[in-house]
C-alpha cells in the first residue's frame, strides 16, 4: 500500500475537501486528486462523494478510514522503533489523555528517564476514543485515561482518583451566569445534569480536554473539571471553587494488554509510586 495514498485520503476524509488536504500533505491539488483515484482503483470501490462543497465519505471510505488511520500508524511506529539507539535495551509506547500530560504525565515520564535509562518511550496524547482504539489494535502497550473501554486481555488498575469540582472565574460574580458544560463522560454529565440546569449560562459545551481550565479563565465562565488538573489556577486564585456544589469522583486507570508487553506492570506500578509520592510532598507543603 503506499503510504502517501493513505496520509491523502486521511486528510481528505479530515479536511473534507481536496484541496485543503493538499495544503496538509503538502502536494499539488492535481496530485491529491491523481493519489485518491489511484487508491479507490486499488481497493476497487469509490471512497468520496465529489462536490462543489468539498468531498464526503461514502460507505466504503467510512470502513476504510480507521483502517488507513491504523495501516499509517503501525508504519510510523515502526519506523520510530527502527531508529531506536542499540543501548536502550527495553521499548514501550504510552499513550495519555490529553489533559493528564500537563497534570502529571509529562512529569513522570521524565521520571523514567532517570528510572530506567535503558527505556525507549513513544508517547501520545490523544482522545479516550482514540486510545480505548489504539489499546484494541496493539499500537500503544499503555494507556492512562479516564473513561477506559475494557475487554478481554485488558487489565485496568485505579491510579488514583481525582475530584470533579465545580468552579468559576475569579472575574464572575455568579458561577450561573456563566455556565459551561464540559465533557468528562455521558455518566458525569448525566450526574452534573442532575444538579444545574444546562439552560442557563452561556449556552456553550466544551470538549476540550485541559484547555477547559484555559477557557473558563479567559472567557470569564465556570464548569466542573478535575481538581488535579485546576490545582494551580485554584493556588493562583485565577479560579474559585464553588464550595455549596457537590463534587464526584473521577477515577483515573492504566489499562494495558496482559499479553503484549511485559514493561506495562511494572510502569504502572512505578506511576502509582511517583503519584503516591508527589501526593504526600503536596501534603508536606
Amino acid at each position: 500500500m503506499d503510504l502517501a495514498q493513505l496520509r491523502t485520503f486521511v486528510a481528505a476524509a479530515e479536511t473534507g475537501s481536496f484541496q485543503a488536504a493538499a495544503a496538509v500533505v503538502h502536494a499539488s491539488s492535481s496530485s491529491v486528486t491523481e493519489r485518491i483515484a489511484a487508491l479507490e482503483h486499488r481497493l476497487g470501490a469509490r471512497l468520496f462523494d465529489r462536490s462543489r462543497k468539498g468531498c464526503a465519505l461514502t460507505a466504503a471510505g467510512e470502513a476504510f478510514l480507521p483502517r488507513a488511520r491504523t495501516m499509517i500508524s503501525i508504519w510510523d511506529i515502526s519506523r520510530a522503533e527502527a531508529a531506536i539507539p542499540p543501548q536502550l535495551t527495553e521499548k514501550v509506547r504510552i499513550g495519555g489523555q490529553f489533559s493528564l500530560w500537563p497534570s502529571f504525565l509529562i512529569e513522570w515520564t521524565e521520571h523514567l528517564r532517570t528510572e530506567r535509562p535503558q527505556l525507549a518511550m513513544t508517547l501520545v496524547a490523544g482522545s479516550a476514543n482514540r486510545l480505548n482504539h489504539d489499546l484494541g489494535a496493539g499500537l500503544i502497550d499503555l494507556a492512562i485515561l479516564y473513561k477506559p473501554q475494557l475487554g478481554p486481555l485488558l487489565e485496568a488498575r485505579e491510579i488514583f482518583t481525582d475530584r470533579l469540582m465545580l468552579v468559576r472565574s475569579a472575574n464572575l460574580g455568579r458561577w450561573q451566569d456563566g455556565w459551561v458544560d464540559i465533557d468528562w463522560g455521558e455518566e458525569l454529565r448525566m450526574q452534573v445534569a442532575a444538579l444545574v440546569d444546562l439552560a442557563c449560562g452561556a449556552g456553550v459545551r466544551l470538549d476540550l480536554g485541559g484547555l477547559a481550565i484555559r477557557w473558563l479563565e479567559e472567557c470569564e465562565g465556570s464548569g466542573y473539571v478535575p481538581e488535579y488538573l485546576a490545582k494551580e489556577a485554584l493556588a493562583c486564585g485565577r479560579l474559585i471553587a464553588v464550595d455549596d456544589m457537590p463534587t464526584f469522583d473521577l477515577p483515573i486507570l492504566a489499562v494495558w494488554h496482559t499479553n503484549q508487553s511485559p514493561l506495562a506492570e511494572p510502569l504502572v506500578q512505578s506511576l502509582g509510586q511517583f503519584m503516591s509520592a508527589s501526593s504526600a510532598a503536596r501534603t508536606e507543603r
